[in-house]
């Protein structure tokens, strides 16, 4: 599988941002505000999220490497199985950058997701139904955030440790 260009990850991430955001006004602004004010500001607001977490991705999957084109390297991630075939150079590089990933997700997921659920329930009670919805959003992403992030760094530190020992027992250092 060849990697997107970035700038089509852009595009899309502010198609997809920019036309979330334009429905979310209709919920979330007072109902006086003129459609067209509601698309300008979906537009600059979708704009600035595609190139900043375009950016943002990019920059991911240089840090990754060149396994990072790998569809196997999803599925090892989250089976912890360790391809046969797999380069122990590329992917003992996207394993660290795994390892290093999750490892600040540990505290940083909780720490953000409580937050936005603090803010989104305290909207919610206030008076705004629609937040609730949010509130819902962000307890999953919590949820999922504190299930996932354990089982990546054990997936990706037995990978690891896997690479490690197929290097010790490879017939080339016999030499």
């Amino acid at each position: 599988m060849s990697r997107w260009p970035l700038w089509s990850v852009m595009v899309v991430l502010a198609v997809v941002f920019g036309g979330s955001w334009y429905l979310a006004t209709f919920a979330f602004m007072p109902s006086d505000v003129p459609a067209d004010i509601r698309a300008l500001g979906s537009v600059i607001s979708g704009v600035l999220f595609g190139v900043f977490f375009g950016l943002w991705l990019g920059r991911q999957r240089r840090g990754i490497g060149a396994a990072a084109d790998q569809r196997a390297l999803g599925r090892a991630i989250r089976r912890g199985e360790l391809p046969a075939d797999a380069d122990a150079d590329q992917w003992r590089q996207a394993l660290t950058h795994y390892q290093q990933l999750f490892r600040r997700q540990r505290w940083l997921g909780p720490v953000v997701f409580v937050g936005a659920l603090v803010l989104e329930v305290s909207l919610a009670v206030a008076g705004r139904p629609p937040f609730w919805l949010v509130a819902a959003f962000f307890a999953v992403m919590l949820v999922a955030s504190v299930v996932q992030t354990p089982k990546v760094l054990r997936n990706s530190a037995a990978m690891l440790h896997e690479l490690d020992r197929r290097e010790h027992t490879s017939p080339l250092n016999d030499r």
